[in-house]
């Protein structure tokens, strides 16, 4: 059996993170904002209801929100404070003073002034579910305490939070290898140790994956789901339903849709597997040319990526 990628324990994983998310503030965020020409972006959210891209810029110890926490980044990302209670580990100092100034919001409001920024981004959209993290309650709250010249300032921009969330750093890029290596070879495992013919089901498979992720002390970011083709067919009414459980037989073709979460970085992939009937020592010669097929459709599909292509660009010139 193939050695599994080693898995770090829980306080060297914090040492790599904190490590990285230093370096992404440092880098990726200045360049976002002079990328779209916004000077100053206000990030705010109560504990337990964290925006999506305020909730990847706390550090490993903070799992959450404090209170309220209120991130700004101005000066195109050059000054970086939290109007919060607290400072934000070594990244973000705290601008806030409680005594001198009750209202956060108004702490906000004259720290804005100080600033006195040409654009205020907040991360409110329609488009991107991932670009609307302010809620309405908050967004009112901080325009009502802005005075009218700041409040003119603000307005939305997805591509700010997107941009955050889809740009990997080259040290993330290093580890990306390994984890999609390890989540490989936990499908592996999977297909050809936990499976008997005749008695497990998918389901079965897609719990063991579970349990798997678990144990290994890693967690999986959507349930993973198994199911199987086989001769004469089995009824589905729709992509859109999870399959009912199955049990797996020879001459099935396997599929599994499985994912993890590790240092941050998730993987998501599709693999199949064909169970052997009796007799056989390989896969019927229809499904390895069919395989062979469809790993060429990936080849075409990837040779066409390029960046400021949009996903339909890309298939129609793939065509």
């Amino acid at each position: 059996m193939n050695e599994l990628p080693n898995v770090l324990p829980l306080r060297d994983r914090a040492d790599i993170t904190d490590r990285w998310l230093a370096d992404r503030l440092d880098t990726v965020v200045p360049e976002l904002m002079r990328r779209e020409g916004i000077d100053t972006w206000v990030l705010a959210a109560r504990e337990y209801n964290e925006d999506p891209v305020l909730a990847t810029m706390l550090p490993a110890t903070w799992f959450n929100a404090r209170r309220r926490t209120i991130l700004v980044f101005s000066n195109f990302g050059a000054r970086r404070a939290a109007i919060a209670r607290y400072a934000v580990g070594d990244l973000f100092p705290s601008a806030w003073d409680p005594e001198a100034e009750p209202d956060q919001w108004l702490a906000l409001a004259k720290h804005l002034e100080e600033v006195d920024p040409q654009q205020i981004a907040v991360n409110r959209s329609d488009v991107f579910a991932l670009s609307d993290g302010l809620s309405s309650t908050e967004h009112e709250a901080m325009i009502r305490t802005l005075s009218p010249g700041v409040r003119s300032r603000t307005v939305t921009n997805h591509r700010l939070a997107i941009g955050w969330l889809e740009t990997r750093i080259p040290a993330e890029m290093a580890e990306y290898p390994r984890i999609v290596a390890l989540s490989h070879e936990i499908v592996r495992r999977g297909l050809t140790t936990a499976i008997e013919p005749g008695r497990t089901t998918t389901e079965d498979l897609e719990w063991w994956f579970r349990q798997e992720v678990l144990d290994l002390g890693l967690s999986t970011w959507f349930q993973p789901t198994v199911s199987v083709q086989r001769r004469g067919g089995i009824g589905r009414g729709s992509f859109a339903d999870h399959p009912s459980a199955t049990t797996i037989g020879p001459g099935d073709l396997v599929h599994v849709d499985f994912g993890i979460e590790y240092l941050g970085l998730h993987t998501d992939m599709q693999q199949h597997s064909y169970v052997l009937r009796p007799g056989e020592d390989a896969p019927p010669p229809g499904l390895v040319e069919a395989l062979a097929l469809g790993n060429r459709a990936q080849d075409v599909l990837m040779s066409e990526y390029a960046t400021g292509r949009t996903g339909n660009e890309i298939l129609d010139r793939s065509k």
